[in-house]
């Protein structure tokens, strides 16, 4: 969650899931997490996640969210950001 991977712009990813990772972290951890994604991201890239995080720049600050039902008892909640 510290160390950060450099890559250089044309390395960068248009996609990054992290699903039952962010949900352990607290929110001064997940910044961290999210801004560390953020860096490999390209711009316009998306993180999707099933936990609403606290998004930091240059994440949008706001996410996209859709509701999966797998019945009426049970889902999923996919969140996705984008990087500007």
């Amino acid at each position: 969650m510290v160390d950060r991977l450099l890559l250089p712009d044309d390395e960068r990813f248009d996609l990054i899931v992290a699903t039952n990772v962010l949900l352990y972290y607290g929110v001064f951890e997940q910044a961290m997490a999210v801004s560390n994604i953020a860096a490999m991201l390209r711009p316009g890239g998306v993180l999707v996640t099933n936990t609403a995080v606290y998004p930091v720049p240059p994440m949008q600050a706001s996410a996209s969210y859709q509701r999966v039902l797998h019945t009426p008892e049970r889902y999923d909640e996919v969140f996705w950001y984008r990087r500007e």
